[in-house]
Protein backbone atom coordinates (compact mmCIF):
# COMPACT_ATOMS: atom_id res chain seq x y z
CA UNK A 1 0.00 0.00 0.00
CA UNK A 2 2.90 2.35 0.15
CA UNK A 3 3.74 2.48 -3.39
CA UNK A 4 0.53 3.23 -3.65
CA UNK A 5 0.53 6.30 -1.48
CA UNK A 6 4.02 7.06 -2.92
CA UNK A 7 2.63 7.25 -6.76
CA UNK A 8 -0.03 9.03 -6.04
CA UNK A 9 1.82 11.82 -3.71
CA UNK A 10 4.06 12.00 -6.80
CA UNK A 11 0.80 12.72 -9.19
CA UNK A 12 -1.12 15.08 -6.97
CA UNK A 13 2.40 17.10 -6.78
CA UNK A 14 2.41 17.27 -10.41
CA UNK A 15 -0.53 19.73 -10.29
CA UNK A 16 0.16 21.70 -7.45
CA UNK A 17 3.81 22.54 -8.52
CA UNK A 18 2.69 23.33 -11.68
CA UNK A 19 0.03 25.38 -9.81
CA UNK A 20 2.44 27.36 -7.83
CA UNK A 21 4.93 27.65 -10.21
CA UNK A 22 2.66 30.07 -12.13
CA UNK A 23 2.93 32.69 -9.55
CA UNK A 24 1.69 31.26 -6.61
CA UNK A 25 -1.57 29.55 -5.58
CA UNK A 26 -4.34 30.25 -7.57
CA UNK A 27 -8.20 28.76 -8.36
CA UNK A 28 -8.11 26.31 -10.69
CA UNK A 29 -11.81 26.41 -11.81
CA UNK A 30 -12.92 29.26 -11.34
CA UNK A 31 -11.29 30.85 -13.89
CA UNK A 32 -12.90 28.69 -16.43
CA UNK A 33 -16.25 28.47 -14.74
CA UNK A 34 -19.49 30.30 -16.99
CA UNK A 35 -20.48 33.32 -15.91
CA UNK A 36 -23.83 32.44 -15.11
CA UNK A 37 -23.18 29.44 -13.11
CA UNK A 38 -20.86 31.19 -11.55
CA UNK A 39 -23.80 33.72 -10.74
CA UNK A 40 -25.73 30.52 -9.22
CA UNK A 41 -22.87 30.00 -7.17
CA UNK A 42 -22.64 33.46 -6.21
CA UNK A 43 -26.43 33.92 -5.15
CA UNK A 44 -26.83 30.71 -3.81
CA UNK A 45 -24.64 32.09 -1.07
CA UNK A 46 -22.22 29.49 -1.89
CA UNK A 47 -19.18 31.66 -3.13
CA UNK A 48 -16.96 31.16 -0.38
CA UNK A 49 -17.46 27.35 0.08
CA UNK A 50 -16.38 26.73 -3.77
CA UNK A 51 -13.44 29.35 -3.86
CA UNK A 52 -12.37 27.46 -1.23
CA UNK A 53 -12.62 24.27 -2.09
CA UNK A 54 -10.83 24.94 -5.92
CA UNK A 55 -7.97 26.77 -3.58
CA UNK A 56 -7.55 23.56 -1.64
CA UNK A 57 -7.53 21.24 -4.81
CA UNK A 58 -5.04 23.83 -6.35
CA UNK A 59 -2.74 23.71 -3.47
CA UNK A 60 -2.75 20.34 -3.25
CA UNK A 61 -4.65 19.89 0.19
CA UNK A 62 -7.29 17.73 -0.96
CA UNK A 63 -4.28 15.65 -2.73
CA UNK A 64 -2.52 15.06 0.55
CA UNK A 65 -5.57 14.14 2.58
CA UNK A 66 -6.11 11.32 -0.46
CA UNK A 67 -2.68 10.64 -0.14
CA UNK A 68 -2.72 9.91 3.80
CA UNK A 69 -6.04 7.85 3.35
CA UNK A 70 -4.44 5.94 0.79
CA UNK A 71 -1.61 5.56 3.48
CA UNK A 72 -3.92 3.60 6.19
CA UNK A 73 -5.97 2.05 4.00
CA UNK A 74 -8.96 4.25 3.61
CA UNK A 75 -9.01 3.79 -0.04
CA UNK A 76 -13.10 4.88 0.12
CA UNK A 77 -12.07 8.21 2.04
CA UNK A 78 -9.36 8.75 -0.36
CA UNK A 79 -11.59 7.98 -3.64
CA UNK A 80 -14.41 10.39 -2.17
CA UNK A 81 -11.00 13.49 -1.96
CA UNK A 82 -9.66 12.50 -5.50
CA UNK A 83 -13.58 12.18 -7.40
CA UNK A 84 -15.00 15.70 -7.15
CA UNK A 85 -10.79 17.55 -8.10
CA UNK A 86 -10.60 15.04 -10.83
CA UNK A 87 -14.66 15.77 -12.52
CA UNK A 88 -14.28 19.70 -12.05
CA UNK A 89 -10.59 19.35 -13.78
CA UNK A 90 -12.25 17.35 -16.52
CA UNK A 91 -14.58 19.77 -16.92
CA UNK A 92 -12.55 22.68 -16.62
CA UNK A 93 -9.85 21.38 -18.95
CA UNK A 94 -12.96 20.73 -21.53
CA UNK A 95 -13.61 24.40 -21.65
CA UNK A 96 -9.66 24.98 -23.11
CA UNK A 97 -8.35 26.01 -19.46
CA UNK A 98 -4.58 25.53 -19.61
CA UNK A 99 -3.93 24.60 -15.91
CA UNK A 100 -6.89 22.07 -14.90
CA UNK A 101 -5.93 19.83 -17.74
CA UNK A 102 -2.56 18.91 -15.49
CA UNK A 103 -5.10 18.63 -12.35
CA UNK A 104 -7.61 16.26 -14.23
CA UNK A 105 -4.90 14.13 -15.67
CA UNK A 106 -3.29 13.73 -12.12
CA UNK A 107 -6.37 13.44 -10.02
CA UNK A 108 -7.07 11.19 -12.22
CA UNK A 109 -4.94 9.20 -12.40
CA UNK A 110 -4.71 9.09 -8.49
CA UNK A 111 -8.61 8.58 -8.57
CA UNK A 112 -7.54 4.77 -10.63
CA UNK A 113 -4.33 3.83 -8.53
CA UNK A 114 -7.07 4.09 -5.40
CA UNK A 115 -9.63 2.28 -6.97
CA UNK A 116 -7.38 -0.27 -7.85
CA UNK A 117 -5.51 -0.42 -4.86
CA UNK A 118 -9.32 -1.08 -3.12
CA UNK A 119 -10.06 -4.18 -5.64
CA UNK A 120 -6.97 -5.85 -4.79
CA UNK A 121 -7.67 -5.72 -1.28
CA UNK A 122 -11.14 -6.45 -1.85
CA UNK A 123 -10.11 -9.90 -3.29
Amino acid sequence: MRSAAGVLLVLVTIPTVANLAGGGPTWIWTPSLPMPLLRLVTEAGLLDVWLLADLLAAVGVLGGLAVAATAVAEQFVAATLLAPVAAGSLTAAATGARLPLWYALAYTAGLVLVLRARRCTNR
